[in-house]
């Protein structure tokens, strides 16, 4: 009988012993990792679906109260419209992140459309094209925003 077989058998064991623990730990560390994970997008999904519901209806008020603002013509316009206009802008601010290209064009789409009433009957037009630009531009903010709680991510 060879003397070197009761060695690599004695290796192999001491190797086993040590060996299998650490094994063991990394499969149940990443394990636990991606149980992590998922139980993260399960919590986030919900809050980020409902603050994608908030943004919406935050931005169909503000549409749907400038446009019957800028209908309702100069003689009818009232500060208390008018007030809630600029509050629902201020909402919409505050919502969203300042950091994001994307957003940035929005809020600043906003802005120059609320201002363009604020100066009467002479930026009828460019209200008009402003309104439509801010509609498209949420669409696809939202658009975006549901895509990510679909994926998850």
């Amino acid at each position: 009988m060879d003397p070197l077989i009761p060695i690599l058998s004695l290796v192999v064991a001491v190797g086993a012993v040590l060996l299998g623990p650490l094994v063991s730990w990394a499969i149940a560390r990443r394990q636990l990792e991606a149980a992590q994970s998922i139980a993260n997008r399960q919590l986030v999904s919900p809050m980020r679906q409902a603050w994608i519901n908030e943004l919406r209806s935050k931005l169909a008020e503000l549409l749907s109260s400038a446009l019957h603002y800028f209908v309702a013509g100069p003689q009818d316009r009232t500060d208390a419209r008018y007030r809630r206009l600029a509050q629902l802008e201020q909402e919409v601010v505050l919502m969203v992140n300042p950091g994001e290209e994307e957003y940035k064009t929005l809020l600043s789409t906003i802005r120059r459309m609320v201002g363009s009433l604020e100066e009467g009957t002479q930026l009828d037009d460019q209200f008009i094209e402003l309104h439509k630009q801010v509609t498209e531009l949420a669409q696809r903010i939202l658009k975006a925003e549901w895509n990510r709680v679909r994926k998850g991510t």
